[in-house]
């Protein structure tokens, strides 16, 4: 990828974009700014894991381009919708696929490129990935792991005393209600993410969150969440039960043995 065409995405992204976040809807524009700032913030992460990596520069680019456009769908999904929840308002990387196709400066890529952009895409918000591309594969892991490192640094600073959420969209407006959905807690115990279709509540999504620790991909991404404390932050806000405690120290544990691996 050469830089042109990486700046003449980003040229259109935030033009796109900031059109959007005009509205006179407080709510819609807060959480679209939020997706906004969100995906610049993928970007700049997807890129320093590629470098961390020692990838060349056009493949830094390249990563960089993949976390811009990630969530492109998300725009048109919350301005019809109000909501971010792929579960009831349709995937929105296939809807990013979809709008992203349609630009010029897209075809200017070449086909690999292209290849590689619409596979991370399409699959970031997959439960999991498989390709017989290793480069394909690559990709995507650089994405997804951007992608759940911004995710919890927002999550963490919107979350309240009482740990709620300030901007009810980042939950996808769930309840805040005291129970626990043992699908959520089962999957913990195995070490395995929490499925979307589980999660019923505020301290589901958190136990979510807090399970997306099973699907990173890199060492660099390990040591990041350690030193940001991002877990952490996250349980400090849960209900001390045994099987949230249980689960807290088996993450815990899992991330301090990637730094050894």
């Amino acid at each position: 990828m050469t830089k042109n065409i990486l700046e003449e995405g980003i040229k259109f992204f935030e033009d796109y974009t900031k059109k959007l976040v005009k509205t006179k809807d407080h709510y819609v524009a807060e959480s679209l700014q939020l997706k906004l700032d969100h995906s610049l913030r993928v970007a700049k992460l997807s890129a320093l894991l590629a470098q961390r990596l020692e990838l060349d520069e056009p493949e830094c680019e390249l990563a960089e381009f993949i976390g811009l456009f990630h969530d492109l769908g998300r725009f048109v999904q919350f301005t019809e919708h109000q909501s971010f929840d792929d579960t009831k308002f349709g995937d929105h990387a296939a809807q990013s696929v979809s709008m992203l196709k349609e630009q010029t400066f897209f075809s200017v890529l070449t086909e690999t490129e292209q290849q590689l952009v619409l596979f991370a895409i399409e699959s970031h918000n997959k439960a999991s990935v498989t390709s017989k591309d290793k480069q394909q594969m690559l990709f995507s892991q650089l994405l997804r792991d951007a992608d759940k490192l911004d995710i919890w640094e927002i999550c963490v600073s919107f979350l309240k005393r009482d740990g709620s959420f300030s901007l009810p969209s980042i939950c996808y407006n769930l309840p805040h209600t005291p129970g626990i959905s043992e699908a959520v807690i089962k999957s913990l115990a195995v070490g395995k993410p929490v499925v979307r279709k589980d999660v019923q509540s505020v301290n589901d999504f958190k136990l979510m969150l807090m399970g997306m620790v099973y699907d990173l991909n890199f060492k660099s991404s390990f040591q990041l969440v350690s030193e940001k404390q991002l877990i952490k932050k996250i349980y400090d806000t849960m209900p001390k039960r045994d099987d949230v405690i249980d689960a807290y120290r088996q993450i815990r544990l899992f991330i301090e043995n990637k730094f050894v691996e």
